[in-house]
């Protein structure tokens, strides 16, 4: 096929096609149908690097190795290639080949192609232009600021995860959707963007997102080259945590001098922490959350059965409050006839009612002024008084009976019960829901003493001190009373282990307190499970029941003090009678104390 043939005949004048085929930088060459090559313009021959005349009537395979089977298979189907890769003896080349037709008959094929060193540059650029366009999303979507974007009609194109992080929102709930839509709907309750797009400048407003989290949200407005708004970029700044951080900054000052001020009362021994034995890990508890809500004025409401030490507790409390040159008032609601209830707790005015002082008598509440006041047993204050109770508490007022105002009052309300007021307040009905929760703002469950029996050795030990320190004597109780003591349930809890010590404290003519001193319901008492000796037998007799007991006793003393000598101190006995009970009862000694230490 010749050149002519490609003739191209514009309306105005002709023109040679081959001058505008030499004209491009783009190598063009034609192939007929038998291989041969009949044209190629300036560009392709530079790039095979072949003079035309040379060119010309070349086969093709001897131009670029294995092009004939691609041009056969091009001229047999039709179907043009592309990007095909190419060694010629000018180098690599990219080809991109179509079949000719004349009719419906293939006529050659016609190689447009560049140096591939173009293509690379250009894949090059655009690879680059690719990690650019990946490293900015991965900076956008990691961005721990919310970012959001609309276009210049507040639609919405993009959100990252930090924005529905701090919006607590999903992303179905902004995709495709219109911020007016949103803000109508309620999705949103308000749009940095639409302030924007109103006012044409960059706009900073304080927002609280419906999970409770708060941002500083920025919107700036985008321009193209006429002036119109074709982006709004929003950015959110979450300020939660800085205001949780800083909160917490100020709540650990603050816990940490109340700390410092619970180490050192806890430092000051048990006279100083208001009398209260203990060396279970339950009483601990109680005892650090006693001293925690101390500092505060909030209601507290002591839990647990009869003679657990509620009452000392209750006395800690005050002792340790802002209060603590008040008065302390208790109350026995249970010790109170219901009809004097009302009187003697809100007091009344003179002429009140029959036999009423004449002078009129200020209530347990106004005795209390400046202090606390510890209802004892509050399950039992009738229903008719509880509302004018919730009152004082709600008011900090109280009215005397038959009186006509209210005295402002600042005391502090420690209740104590060992009923189930929740009980009471659901099921059977006898005390009224709101006074419940306005009492249990802070409760306080004390232990029975059967659940806490580390407690029992020192509490023996001190009451033995104590009455050793009124009567003169200097009596101990012996290993085996001890023992029957720790086994004991304690129904009366720590008030009867008092009374059971004193008892047979007065019993004993001698140095000691013996088994045969205690009560018959302590002496006869088991355990509910049976002591086990070595060898796996049930313990039976007394003897190797107060051999089981020793070696619980000094197993505990061995995990809390480090030398015999001190294991020895605290126990009251020698230190070679602890080395040789632990040897025989198996029990790991501490470290033996160096002499002059």
């Amino acid at each position: 096929m010749s050149i002519e043939a490609l003739r191209v005949e514009p309306p105005d004048r002709a023109v040679r096609p081959d001058l505008i085929l030499e004209a491009t930088n783009v190598g063009i060459a034609f192939t007929s149908t038998d291989g041969t090559i009949r044209y190629a313009n300036d560009a392709a021959c530079k790039k095979l690097g072949i003079e035309r005349t040379a060119l010309y009537g070349r086969f093709i395979d001897d131009v670029a190795e294995g092009a004939w089977r691609d041009f056969q298979e091009i001229m047999r189907t039709g179907r043009p290639q592309s990007g095909v890769k190419t060694k010629t003896s000018g180098g690599t080349v990219i080809a991109d080949r179509t079949p000719v037709f004349d009719g419906k008959a293939a006529v050659g094929v016609v190689s447009i192609f560049k140096e591939i060193s173009q293509y690379e540059e250009t894949a090059k650029e655009l690879q680059a232009y690719r990690d650019v366009a990946n490293q900015l999303d991965a900076v956008v979507r990691s961005s721990y600021d919310g970012l959001y974007i609309t276009n210049g009609n507040a639609d919405t194109l993009f959100c990252n995860n930090a924005y529905l992080r701090i919006s607590g929102l999903k992303a179905e709930d902004f995709e495709g959707k219109n911020v007016r839509d949103l803000v109508r709907q309620g999705t949103i309750r308000q749009s940095a963007t639409l302030e924007v797009l109103e006012k044409r400048r960059h706009v900073t407003v304080m927002q609280e997102f419906s999970n409770g989290r708060t941002a500083i949200i920025t919107g700036n407005p985008v321009f193209d080259e006429e002036g119109r708004i074709v982006l709004v970029v929003t950015n959110a700044r979450d300020i939660t945590e800085l205001n949780e951080l800083r909160e917490q900054l100020d709540g650990t000052r603050t816990l940490a001098a109340r700390y410092r001020d619970e180490l050192t009362r806890l430092s000051l021994g048990k006279v100083q922490s208001g009398g209260i034995v203990f060396r279970s890990a339950a009483m601990e508890n109680c005892l650090h959350l006693a001293l925690r809500v101390a500092d505060v004025g909030s209601p507290v409401l002591l839990t647990g059965p009869s003679g657990v030490g509620k009452g000392m507790l209750a006395k800690l409390i005050h002792s340790q409050g802002r209060l603590r040159s008040g008065p302390f008032i208790q109350v026995n609601c249970g010790a109170i006839p219901a009809s004097l209830m009302e009187s003697e707790v809100f007091g009344y005015e003179k002429g009140a009612f029959t036999n009423a002082s004449a002078e009129g008598k200020p209530g347990l509440f106004e005795m209390a002024n400046g202090g606390t006041i510890f209802l004892d047993e509050i399950g039992e204050v009738p229903m008719e008084l509880q509302v004018k109770l919730l009152k004082v508490l709600e008011e900090s007022e109280v009215r005397r009976v038959g009186g006509t105002r209210s005295r402002k009052i600042e005391v502090r309300v420690i209740a104590a019960t060992n009923r189930d007021l929740r009980e009471m307040v659901l099921k059977d009905h006898q005390f009224r829901e709101d006074l419940f929760f306005r009492l249990n703002v802070f409760p306080i469950q004390v232990p029975p003493l059967r659940e806490r029996p580390e407690d029992v050795l020192p509490l023996v030990e001190h009451t033995l001190q104590a009455l050793n320190a009124r009567y003169g004597a200097a009596k101990r109780i012996r290993p085996d009373a001890l023992a029957l003591l720790h086994q004991y349930s304690f129904p009366g809890n720590v008030r009867e282990l008092q009374n059971i010590v004193e008892r047979a404290f007065i019993l004993a003519d001698g140095s000691w307190l013996e088994a045969a001193h205690l009560p018959p319901e302590v002496e006869t008492s088991r355990p509910g499970v049976a002591a086990r000796a070595d060898d796996g037998a049930p313990v039976t007799g007394l003897e190797e029941m107060v051999a089981a007991f020793e070696k619980q006793i000094l197993e505990d003393c061995a995990k809390r003090w480090k030398t015999t000598h001190q294991i020895a101190r605290v126990l009251k006995v020698n230190q070679s009678t602890v080395v040789r009970k632990m040897k025989k009862l198996g029990v790991s000694a501490g470290r033996p104390e160096t002499p002059g230490r």
